[in-house]
């Protein structure tokens, strides 16, 4: 019996560790996220001006992943106005 408790007990340390490194990864991926978000607002904002650096933090929400920071960074780099970018931002 004390056995199977000991099985028992390090297949839940097991699944505790597992799942503290997956919050670890998943914390990772969200700081790197907002930076990126954080350096592109600050470029947006030297380039088009802050109303266009606002509406982009309003549309932040609806990106999901990196396809989006780079649809975002192409748009900073070849768009010559703030309409131009958000328009081409929104439309994807």
């Amino acid at each position: 019996m004390a056995e199977v408790v000991d099985r028992f007990q390090q297949g839940m340390d097991e699944l505790v560790q597992r799942g503290v490194r997956q919050g670890i990864e998943q914390g990772i991926l969200q700081g790197a996220r907002q930076g990126q978000a954080l350096v592109l607002r600050r470029q947006i904002e030297r380039k088009f001006g802050r109303q266009t650096a606002r509406q982009f933090s309003d549309l932040l929400a609806e990106f999901s992943g990196p396809e989006d920071i780079d649809r975002v960074t192409d748009a900073l780099l070849e768009c010559a106005t703030g309409e131009e970018f958000i328009d081409r931002v929104q439309t994807g």
